[in-house]
């Protein structure tokens, strides 16, 4: 994603973390409202407690895209997650459309029907999220494999730096963990390359220097071995 692109996720992920938040605020106002009444309406209950279950999720989507937080497979939000988001626009709609039907209210029935279609680009999302995942194979080659006499590998010109192989047992959660402790890198950043670890079969990460290399290699090794994981990491110098 260019510089571009990213700026502009970031300005709609800002609209959105600002109307979930906002929204949130309104719909604890309503709440007030109705449980400082003498009756309380449930219709109205339920569609301020949906209203703010949406806004919740408006939040979380605004924060990942805002400040970059992709969860572990690199999406904004699982397919269960887009899923739940649909199921809340959804009801949410209905509940609007029966109120506004029963009062002859055609605004609110405008408004309903917006709901109900931003549920159906949930749909969209959660199949665009399912088919990232399918696609998302795992590569995994022999322990004594080496990155550095692959071809796609290598960067260009000399290389130093650390290489790790992808397997079948090191779960992903910490693989980011340790590439976070070990190498400093940020979680998005972290998610990213554990990606690729796990799509190519190992990545060749650039260090200053071998012996920075040595020690980087030696700390991710003995956080594996203190887990009981089989994570390979090895210091790597071409001439």
């Amino acid at each position: 994603m260019d510089r571009n692109a990213r700026f502009i996720v970031r300005i709609i992920g800002g609209i959105s973390l600002a109307f979930g938040i906002s929204s949130a605020i309104v719909g604890a106002w309503l709440i007030k409202q109705q449980f400082a009444g003498t009756t309380l309406r449930v219709d109205a209950a339920v569609v301020v407690v949906l209203f703010l279950a949406i806004s919740a999720f408006c939040g979380l989507v605004g924060f990942r895209l805002a400040f970059n937080r992709p969860n572990r497979n690199g999406s904004i939000l699982s397919r269960t997650g887009w899923r739940m988001l649909t199921l809340s626009f959804w009801i949410v709609g209905m509940t609007m459309a029966a109120i506004a039907l029963g009062r002859r209210d055609f605004q609110l029935v405008g408004v309903a029907f917006g709901l109900c279609v931003l549920g159906l680009g949930g749909v969209f999302a959660a199949r665009a999220a399912s088919t990232r995942l399918t696609r998302m194979r795992s590569t995994v080659f022999p322990a004594e494999s080496s990155l550095v006499r692959m071809k796609g590998f290598m960067p260009a010109g000399s290389f130093c730096g650390i290489e790790i192989l992808n397997d079948d047992k090191t779960p992903m959660e910490f693989v980011v963990e340790v590439l976070q402790k070990s190498l400093g890198l940020t979680k998005a950043d972290a998610i990213r390359t554990m990606i690729k670890i796990h799509q190519k079969g190992g990545a060749l990460l650039p260090m200053p220097s071998f012996e920075e290399s040595e020690r980087i290699a030696e700390l991710v090794t003995a956080e594996a071995q203190n887990n009981h994981h089989q994570l390979v990491c090895r210091a790597v110098r071409v001439e």
